[in-house]
């Protein structure tokens, strides 16, 4: 190895570290790749129905529970009342709107309540109607439809393995003159065992570390970081489908993730064109960052029952898998053959 490229591994292993530290700093588990988004929980979020039925009214929960979504087809307007019984949201031909009077137009504005709501806010005032959108579909966070404990109710921490109802919710409507209830339930679901795929994630780290010491290492190397970069992009489109936020805030919540699937493909390409020596350094940064995005900042999918994904719970942990076992495996192997190799004995002359 030249010292040119000694010179490079040292500046991309000192990268390599830099980022390592920020990604692991920055990105919390489970929250969808570091920069907010949804977050695996055991509680699950059932609409049980809503009456009297209205045609042309439709509400469900979406989001894992954290937003309720109401579309509105009819020729009358839908108020939701808020936690007071007062005016809070307002759906109709006319488009979406919200009353900033109510407190409900700002305790909602997070899944958790940070503090009071403003001064001007007061249940019993006369409605004061702001224009939020058009359409004849609004969806908002409302604390009656999902847990909101810090930890698990009493009767849950004792018995975790039993599936059971930990609460029930309304949520008030009036429309045409009429009283119209959601009714619907919070369960709570046992999760699963999360050992059994963190062993996965080990003998497959262990095979593909394995693989790349042997004289296929180049074809391991491609491999692996061609198959961690499928799993991931998979990864992602599965999270985008589980999520009602916009395609913006969707981008933003997978920025780590899709900066590590650029950086994969670049790395990809640049073995093709320069050899897989020479993007041995760029195959380590792609790696940990799909390492981290995909595999650390979703560990927790793991452990929890409900996932936000649009693939099945089961899938959603085997591609959180893949990632922690492909890219432990790879990252190692693209450290230990950044390594300058020992240097060669100059030839003895007689």
């Amino acid at each position: 190895m030249s010292r040119r490229l000694q010179a490079v591994g040292m500046t991309c292993g000192l990268l390599v570290a830099l980022v390592a530290a920020l990604l692991i700093v920055t990105a919390a588990p489970a929250s969808a790749h570091g920069l907010g988004g949804l977050t695996p929980t055991n509680y699950e979020t059932q609409l049980q129905r809503v009456a009297p039925h209205v045609p042309g009214l439709d509400v469900e929960v979406v989001d894992l529970g954290t937003k309720v979504q109401l579309t509105n087809r009819t020729a009358h307007d839908v108020v939701v009342l808020g936690y007071d019984g007062e005016p809070y949201l307002r759906v109709g031909p006319r488009g979406v709107f919200e009353n900033v009077r109510s407190p409900a137009t700002y305790l909602n504005r997070s899944t958790t309540i940070t503090g009071a709501p403003p001064k001007q806010a007061d249940a019993k005032a006369t409605p004061v109607w702001r224009r939020v959108g058009g359409g004849d579909t609004v969806r908002w966070h409302d604390h009656r439809a999902h847990f909101m404990g810090k930890d698990d109710p009493p009767e849950v921490a004792r018995d975790p393995g039993r599936r059971r109802v930990v609460d029930n919710f309304e949520i008030p409507m009036r429309t045409n003159g009429e009283a119209v209830v959601a009714h619907g339930q919070i369960i709570y679901v046992p999760p699963p065992s999360p050992w059994p795929w963190v062993i996965g994630a080990l003998v497959l780290a262990g095979i593909v570390f394995a693989l790349a010491r042997t004289a296929s290492w180049r074809t391991v190397f491609a491999f692996t970081l061609a198959l961690l970069t499928v799993t991931e992009i998979v990864h992602v489109i599965g999270l985008w489908g589980g999520s009602t936020a916009t395609a913006g805030t969707k981008f933003v919540e997978s920025a780590y993730s899709l900066g590590g699937i650029l950086l994969a493909v670049v790395g990809l390409v640049w073995m093709w064109r320069k050899g897989v020596v020479a993007a041995v350094p760029l195959v380590l940064v792609a790696t940990i960052f799909l390492f981290v995005a995909g595999g650390l900042a979703d560990v927790t999918t793991l452990g929890n029952s409900q996932i936000p994904s649009t693939f099945s719970a089961a899938f959603a942990r085997l591609l959180v898998t893949i990632t922690l076992g492909l890219g432990a495996g790879l990252a190692a192997a693209a450290a230990l053959r950044l390594r300058p190799p020992p240097p060669e004995r100059a030839p003895v002359t007689s």
